[in-house]
């Protein structure tokens, strides 16, 4: 079965494996995700975040500059292979010659936050999505989430205060560019501005329901999620086990195809058939689910149909929404 994914940290986990001085390529390697993986899994679309933290990164738009750059030079090494979209008839046009399709997106505003100028530049370079937030106060708006999460920090549920003036300037820039609002990683208010100011549908490429596992915070609420459906967009199930399971604790195994399919019950119930895709966060996640990586996709596949959800919701929530999607927005 065909996936589309929303959702991945793969590029940034290569960029810094070969700042340590390794030499990870995206053909083959031992990350979640790679080519060789994508295609035992039937991967048609992926899309690759420039994530990075910037608390860490001391400048924070030439660092992205530099992750792109890898970027573009691994998809043309492997250009028989994988090619980057722009549009949707890019995607049509792999689709034919049987390549699969790599689209480019944001995981932190402040990438983008000093300058209209940045996100044009970016915008020209084929980012087509992007986040306000990653887990910082930045000039655009709040996180859901104060601090690191691999250390030892509180979550910060429903943080009232959302887009900042800059980030609801930022707002109208992305969707008059053509850059997808992404409201992964923001706060609750930013959710509801972003809902509130925003003239065309918007997505969560990496987040799940706080009503099936309320200890996470950056899941999104059943208003939210009834919400975003209302608004035509789309949210991409995360493998993040501390997404999907209460009580969590580092060491323990990843997220189990049962606990993702809870999850994808809930979703679906709460915001009907066409609003839920795959985000997997593969590369940006503690532990690897049942599945491992992109080479197991088959098994979710085959455990959700075991579950009793039909083969067309299958087929919808592993590629026709987010292919439904990018056609009318992309």
């Amino acid at each position: 079965m065909k996936v589309f994914d929303l959702h991945c940290d793969t590029v940034s986990a290569i960029y810094q494996e070969r700042k340590k001085g390794g030499s990870l390529f995206l053909n083959s390697s031992s990350l979640h995700l790679d080519l060789e993986k994508m295609k035992k899994g039937d991967y048609e679309l992926q899309t690759f975040a420039i994530f990075l933290d910037k608390e860490n990164t001391e400048d924070c738009f030439a660092t992205a500059q530099d992750m792109i750059k890898l970027f573009k030079d691994e998809i043309e090494k492997n250009r028989e292979q994988i090619s980057q979209v722009y549009t949707y008839e890019d995607i049509r046009k792999n689709r034919e010659q049987g390549k699969m399709s790599a689209l480019l997106s944001l995981e932190e505003g402040a990438i983008f936050e000093k300058s209209p100028e940045q996100l044009r530049q970016l915008y020209d370079q084929g980012v087509r999505a992007a986040t306000f937030t990653w887990n910082y106060e930045n000039e655009l708006g709040y996180p859901n989430y104060q601090g690191n999460p691999f250390h030892e920090h509180p979550w910060s549920r429903g943080e009232e205060r959302g887009l900042k003036k800059k980030g609801i300037e930022v707002l109208e820039q992305m969707e008059e560019l053509g850059v997808i609002p992404d409201v992964s990683h923001l706060s609750d208010g930013g959710f509801w501005d972003v809902a509130r100011y925003s003239k065309k549908p918007f997505l969560a490429t990496h987040s799940n329901a706080r009503g099936a596992a309320p200890e996470a915070a950056r899941n999104l609420t059943d208003p939210m999620i009834r919400t975003l459906a209302e608004r035509g967009g789309v949210m991409g199930l995360n493998y993040c086990v501390s997404f999907v399971r209460e009580g969590w604790r580092p060491g323990q195994p990843g997220a189990s195809l049962e606990e993702l399919i809870r999850q994808i019950k809930y979703i679906v119930r709460v915001g009907g058939e066409d609003c839920l895709a795959l985000g997997s966060d593969f590369d940006g996640i503690e532990e690897a689910p049942e599945m491992e990586n992109g080479g197991g996709m088959g098994m979710l596949a085959e455990a959700m149909e075991s579950a009793g959800i039909s083969h067309d919701l299958t087929e919808k929530i592993f590629w026709k929404n987010a292919d439904r999607f990018f056609k009318e927005n992309l």
